[in-house]
């Protein structure tokens, strides 16, 4: 692997790093010719990854340090996470896909990294911690580098009203950090305003990680428990794809058009 396509970096763990682990790894799966579908997919599962170091391996402590390697073995796109925590066994996850976990808000993470990757595997970091590696085989149509892909926003959220009905505009990434807490604070916000009929408009949502997903549940869970209900309209084919793994997509009530998702309330 070319030199310029490697890289290593080493974070603090303070969740808007994930936002320049990103902006590398895009850098570097462009220039590996990935095409667009493959580098969103590993986008995610590589955010989850540095998501669970930075908060479940370090407790968000700013004064321990993620590190982040890229590398190309064989056929194969590897990336390595390491955090300094005190480890953690996998295997004692819950199953988010058993019944009685699908609306638990959190849980997801490791799921979406098996999903997306071809293999992950969790060890022990040589200074400590858990390390991840991720793995993905190199291999479909070649994107051309010089296209740069069009970043998502930070998360900005419209409230309008139509008739009885609250509607969230949401614009950007719904993911850990800042996403998720612009959306649950809106959610709250219509909620204690006394709406019980809300309706979240996703059609410009660029980016969805399983703590978006987790504040998704939250909100549909709050407002279900007030008597209230809460639908999602137009999502992007990508948030389907995630509902669709998760099996969310049997729980909410999911509309292609606006007009028709007011008119079911």
């Amino acid at each position: 692997m070319p030199e310029e396509n490697r890289f290593h970096l080493s974070i603090g763990s303070r969740f808007e790093n994930i936002e320049l682990v990103q902006v590398v790894l895009r850098d570097a799966l462009l220039r590996l010719g990935m095409d667009e579908d493959a580098r969103h997919w590993v986008d995610i599962a590589v955010r989850e990854a540095v998501a669970n170091a930075i908060k479940h391996g370090n407790e968000q402590n700013p004064a321990k340090t993620v590190q982040v390697d890229l590398a190309v073995e064989g056929e194969e796109l590897v990336i390595r996470v390491a955090d300094e925590g005190a480890g953690f066994d996998p295997d004692g996850v819950h199953d988010p896909l058993a019944p009685e976990n699908l609306l638990r808000p959190n849980g997801r993470g490791i799921f979406y990294m098996r999903s997306f990757m071809d293999n992950i595997h969790y060890g022990s970091a040589p200074g400590g911690g858990t390390l991840v590696t991720l793995r993905k085989r190199l291999a479909g149509p070649k994107a051309d580098p010089s296209q740069a892909e069009e970043e998502g926003h930070r998360m900005n959220v419209n409230v309008r009203q139509s008739g009885d009905v609250k509607i969230l505009d949401l614009k950007g990434k719904i993911t850990i950090g800042s996403g998720e807490v612009a959306l649950r604070n809106a959610v709250q916000g219509v909620l204690d305003s006394g709406a019980q009929k809300v309706l979240i408009n996703m059609r410009d949502v660029s980016t969805i990680d399983s703590s978006g997903i987790g504040e998704l549940v939250s909100a549909y869970t709050t407002a279900t428990n007030r008597g209230g209900k809460l639908k999602l309209v137009n999502l992007p084919a990508k948030v389907t794809d995630i509902l669709t793994i998760t099996q969310l997509i049997t729980v909410f009530d999911v509309y292609d058009n606006e007009e028709e998702a007011i008119r079911s309330f």
